[in-house]
Parts: C-alpha cells; structure tokens; sequence
C-alpha cells in the first residue's frame, strides 16, 4: 500500500468498485467517466498499467480492460477501513425478520444466517460454540399429563435443554417440588464441564435414591451437549454462489459445493482463528481452502465472551462495504437479543 501514489489508489478504488458491480474488465475510459473526469484517459491507461506490474491487475486480453487480483481486494479491505451503512428499508427488514421468530437460540442462529444470505445475496453461516464453561443457574421440573414432566435447565446462557421426562404416573406434585429441591442443591452453580467430567452418582444416591432416574435424565443431557464438541454450524443459501459467473465453472462449483455440504469442513472453514478478532476478511484460496471466494466473518457475544462467528461466503469481487454493514448490523442484534435472553 505505502508505494501507491494518491493518484493510484483512488484508480484502484475505481478498478475494484466497478469490477464488483458489473463483473466485467474495466477500461480507461470506465475509470475516466465515472470516477476521475479530470484526468485524461491517456494518464489513466498509464496509471493501470503501472498497476498491472505492480501485481494488483491483469489484463485478460490485449484490447480488453484490467480485472483486480487478490492484492487488489486486500489493498481495497484494508484501505476502505468502514462498512456500507444500511438504508432504512434494509434495516426494518432485518428486525421484521428477527420479531417473526424469537423462540429457541437454535431459531435464531438459522433466522439470522437466513437473513444474512437474504440481503446480501450471498451464501451466509452462522457457528455457535459449545461452551463447557456454561454454569447451570436452575433446574425447573413442571408436571404434564399422562405421568410425563418437562424439564428445564437454565444456565446462565439460556435455556441449555428442555425435555419431556418420564415418571411415575402417581407422582404428586410435592415429588416434583422435592425433585426439584434436590436437582438444584446438586447441580446449581456448577460449569457443564466439571459435571460431564466428573461422576457425580454417589453424591446422588446420597441425597435421595428416589429422584435417581431424573438426575440420570440431567446428566444424560449435559453429557449430550459436550459429547457434540464440534461447534454447531447453520448454513444458508449455498446455491447463491452458483449465481455469479466465477462459479460457472463445474469442478469449482463441485469444489464449493462439496466443502460447503460437510459440517466438519465448514466448522473449518468458517472457525475464527484468533477469538479476540470482532471481524475478519480472508481473500484467496490459501486463506480459505475453496478458490475464487472470499470469506467475511463478524463475531457476536454474550455479555463479553464471543459465542460464535456469523458470516458470509463469496467471489473474490464481493461487495466488502455493504456485506461488513450487513454484518456489524446483525452482529449488533444478535448480541442485543442474546443479552436480553440471557437476562
């Protein structure tokens, strides 16, 4: 970047913006009316041919214009240093999505890698991190009919599971009030992980042999929950890649359609390496695994521990401004709603 000329960056500021707009080569002339009608097309052509040996363009063919390389769209992420606002269109939109379904955190994670891939128009994730640090607050049991009872376990991340269990159909409801005593005096307060990690039925069989089969029905869900170490991964508009001519190609569009329909591969793909990064751009296929794309990530939080990764999936010539305020837009929902579920 230091050896761009004013001059230089503002033609391949000009270069990349019309090359994600139209996917076509930009010429002199392109530049000239669009972006720089003060300077002649002559300096112009001069001025990307400069660039061209610099490594930032190539020039598919003699008489065509100049498309960027990936030097170009990392010079580009860098130097933009802000996101696209959003207009009040896409903003109402994004909430009207959000208040259409406020139910599980699983809903929300899929509704808001929906909407991600809906107002970009490109493949979106979503990760959420499995956390053995979640400490369970309370444990609620509510009777139903039929000798059957819901149980509730709440953590202070939100609702870990809730879960229909069975027990005796003479059961009064100070057994389950007993229960209930008895689940929280073993349980609450302490990390999933210590109880996955540790044999807690003795301290059970001490306190009541009677409640067993429920603190066997809490244990078989924490053991659950941390038996799945993967992070869970949602994954929206996966055929949107296939719009762009990029992809047009069968081996590529096999190459991302393959990777991006295997969970393992996309935890992978889209995990944050460094979790201390709110929003990371990886361009190219070395910083990616799948060739030709480029991966936006944001990270969203609960109080102040980031508890997944939402993003989005494209060609090299993405539009970064507006899919980085898309981004920061969610990323500001999530957290707000999360908070507000975990208060």
């Amino acid at each position: 970047m230091k050896e761009l000329s004013e001059r230089k960056r503002k033609i391949l500021h000009a270069v990349v913006d019309l090359y994600i707009s139209t996917g076509e080569p930009v010429s002199s002339a392109d530049v000239q009316a669009k972006y720089l009608p003060d300077v002649s097309s002559a300096t112009i052509r001069a001025e990307l041919s400069a660039l061209e040996a610099l490594g930032y363009l190539e020039q598919p063919h003699t008489s065509a214009g100049r498309v960027p390389l990936k030097s170009s769209y990392k010079f580009y992420v860098g130097d933009v240093g802000k996101s696209q606002a959003l207009t009040d269109q896409e903003t109402a939109f994004i909430r009207q999505r959000f208040e259409e379904k406020l139910g599980e955190v699983g809903d929300i994670t899929r509704q808001a890698a929906k909407i991600i891939s809906d107002v970009t128009n490109y493949t979106s994730f979503l990760v959420t991190k499995n956390n053995p640090h979640v400490v369970i607050e309370e444990i609620k049991l509510i009777s139903l009919k039929g000798g059957k009872a819901l149980l509730l376990i709440v953590t202070d991340s939100g609702i870990l599971a809730d879960k229909t269990i069975d027990v005796c159909f003479d059961t009064k409801e100070e057994y389950l009030d007993t229960a209930t005593k008895m689940l929280n005096k073993v349980f609450a307060g302490r990390e999933i992980g210590e109880i996955n990690s540790v044999n807690y039925l003795g301290e059970i069989e001490a306190e009541m042999e009677a409640f067993k089969n429920i603190f066997d029905e809490v244990i078989a869900v924490v053991k659950n929950y941390m038996s799945n170490r993967a992070d869970n991964v949602v994954v929206e508009g996966a055929l949107k890649m296939l719009d762009y001519p990029e992809y047009n190609n069968v081996e590529d569009a096999k190459n991302f359609l393959t990777v991006i329909s295997d969970e393992q591969k996309v935890n992978q793909l889209f995990a944050s390496h460094e979790d201390s990064i709110e929003f990371s751009v990886r361009i190219g296929k070395e910083d990616s695994g799948v060739d030709k794309c480029a991966i936006i990530t944001a990270a969203y939080k609960v109080g102040d521990e980031i508890v997944g990764q939402a993003g989005v999936i494209g060609p090299e010539r993405m539009d970064y401004k507006r899919v980085i305020g898309v981004l920061d837009y969610i990323k500001h929902t999530l957290n707000s709603i999360l908070d507000n579920k975990k208060d």
